[in-house]
């Protein structure tokens, strides 16, 4: 596990001192120094890199300084609606598809 480090002193002793707006604070034991472990962008953008950007798991673990399953973790709990986009224009799209055997066969569109 990795332990959240002081942004003041660099120092890893550090413990959770409770939530602020849903957001866990933690405080240094060093120096008293209390602040957020913001190291994760939201959720959609984390998305954006991993989807848009084609980033791997490990490369987005590596990036923020987090483990892969924590990645994983907020990946999964995206939750992004897709539309069916309008199609304009009308027609109609004619396939035929012949099969010799099992595994051999060809399919036409027009």
């Amino acid at each position: 596990m990795r332990k959240s480090k002081c942004p003041v002193c660099g120092s890893s002793h550090t413990v959770k001192n409770g939530k602020r707006k849903g957001k866990q604070v933690y405080k240094c034991a060093d120096c008293g120094y209390q602040f957020r472990n913001d190291r994760l962008p939201d959720d959609f953008l984390l998305w954006k890199l991993y989807q848009g950007n084609k980033q791997t798991v490990k490369e987005l673990a590596e990036q923020f300084d987090v483990s892969e399953s924590t990645i994983k973790r907020r990946l999964r709990n995206v939750s992004i609606e897709w539309e069916q986009p309008s199609l304009s224009g009308g027609g109609f799209v004619h396939l035929d598809a012949t099969y010799w055997g099992r595994n051999w066969g060809i399919m036409l569109a027009s």
